[in-house]
Order: structure tokens, then C-alpha cells, then sequence
């Protein structure tokens, strides 16, 4: 039995129907496409081919695809299709509104302190927006609460023993902080050299956990690499 409190966006998203549409369909290829099988989430519903034949799997998620867009075309869905697996998620759900949600809950806590560091890393295709949010959170730090887009409503879905802070459940109108006279660090991280919105990147996933083990040693002597003039340069990380 867990003791968290489990808490979802609402996307506007009349997720039952979704799932009348979608659950016969995908059983309809499960049947016929042997090693795969459905999962199913609170936001998302999935239909993974990772252990089919991967010619055979590859081509029935591609038939799959195709019937779910012709059938849930008057939904606010999107359909991703990576490692394997096919999900039908809400249009508006990625990465980005988690993190930009998560960033306006802390710095609304102690009276909105503020945030003044901010550690972002991946190494997916969807973790780009990770990276554009934490750009747009640092931009929106002293606006207007009128001038910026509110994150979506969150519902509670358990009553864990850890309560939720409330300014999660009820975001606080207010982005401005009451102390901008701190620095804040902000940094975005690819994790391996590739086109990305992040500012810097590691090289691989080894120095990932090279960085936060210094970083938990309080070591000045972590780096990360960022692309300047055609030129590698490293950056020390800033304690």
C-alpha cells in the first residue's frame, strides 16, 4: 500500500470515451499480432510491439496508427510511436507542462521565494520541451500572472499519508518572486552531442551520473560541454 499522493493534470480530455474507441481496436490487433499486448495508464493507452517480430510488429503498429487516426480524429489526442510501443496520449500532454508545474509549485512556496537552481537533463526527442519550459519558467519569473498561460487544473487521484502542497493543487496567481537580487543557475543538458534546445550537453549517460555524484560531494569540478563557434568548450559547474 503506498503512502503517496498520486495527482493528474486535467487536459480536457473525456478519457472514457477515448478509451471505448481505442481498447477495441487494439485488441483487434493483439489478436493478430502475437507477442504484443495493451497497457494501460492514467493519461495514456498503449499498445506495445517490442517483443514481436520486429518487421511484423513495426508493420501492424503502422496499420494501427492509421485506424486510430481515422477513428479518434474528433478527440485531443496525439499518437506517438517510439521504442516499440504505440500511445494514444491527450494533445497537450509532454514533458514540458510536468516540469513548468512542478518549477511554479516551489517557487511559490515560502512566501514565492523563487527557485534558484535548476538542473534539467534527457536524451529523448520529447525531453526538448523539458528544456524550452525551463527557459520560458526563467522569462515568466517577474511577469504578470495575467500575461502568462496558467498550468492546467490537477486532480487528486489518491489520498496518500504525504499530502500534496496546496499551491500544486491550486496554483498561486503570482509568478513574481520576492527576492530577484539572488542569482539562479539554470541549466538545460542533452545527454550526447546532437541538435538540441538545451544550452549545454554530456557526452553520455556515464557522465550523468559523474556529475550528480560530484555534485552531491559538493565538488566544484563538474563540467559540461557546450558547442561555441564550431568549438568544444567545457563549462565548470557552478556550486
Amino acid at each position: 500500500e503506498t503512502t503517496r499522493t498520486w495527482l493528474a493534470l486535467d487536459l480536457g480530455v473525456d478519457w472514457d470515451s477515448v478509451k471505448k474507441v481505442t481498447l477495441p481496436i487494439m485488441s483487434k490487433f493483439t489478436a493478430r499480432t502475437n507477442g504484443s499486448f495493451i497497457k494501460l495508464a492514467h493519461s495514456s493507452i498503449g499498445w506495445s510491439y517490442y517483443s514481436c517480430d520486429p518487421e511484423f510488429g513495426s508493420l501492424q503498429a503502422k496499420y494501427l496508427v492509421v485506424e486510430l487516426e481515422r477513428e479518434l480524429a474528433h478527440y485531443d489526442v496525439r499518437f506517438v510511436n517510439l521504442k516499440g510501443i504505440v500511445e494514444v496520449i491527450p494533445r497537450r500532454l509532454n514533458k514540458g507542462i510536468i516540469v513548468k508545474k512542478i518549477l511554479r509549485d516551489i517557487a511559490a512556496r515560502d512566501g514565492n521565494a523563487g527557485v534558484d537552481f535548476i538542473l534539467c537533463m534527457g536524451d529523448d526527442v520529447s525531453d526538448e520541451k523539458m528544456f524550452t519550459s525551463v527557459f520560458s519558467f526563467v522569462s515568466e519569473m517577474d511577469e504578470d500572472y495575467a500575461n502568462v498561460i496558467p498550468s492546467p487544473p490537477v486532480s487528486q487521484l489518491t489520498e496518500g499519508t504525504l499530502p500534496a502542497s496546496q499551491s500544486f493543487l491550486r496554483e498561486v496567481p503570482s509568478v513574481r518572486c520576492t527576492d530577484l537580487t539572488t542569482p539562479m543557475f539554470a541549466y538545460t543538458v542533452a545527454v550526447g552531442k546532437k541538435p538540441s534546445h538545451a544550452s549545454q550537453y554530456v557526452d553520455g549517460a556515464e557522465d550523468v551520473a559523474d556529475l550528480l555524484v560530484k555534485m552531491a560531494s559538493g565538488s566544484a569540478n563538474a563540467f559540461f560541454r557546450r558547442e561555441k563557434e564550431g568549438q568544444q568548450h567545457l563549462e565548470r559547474f557552478k556550486s
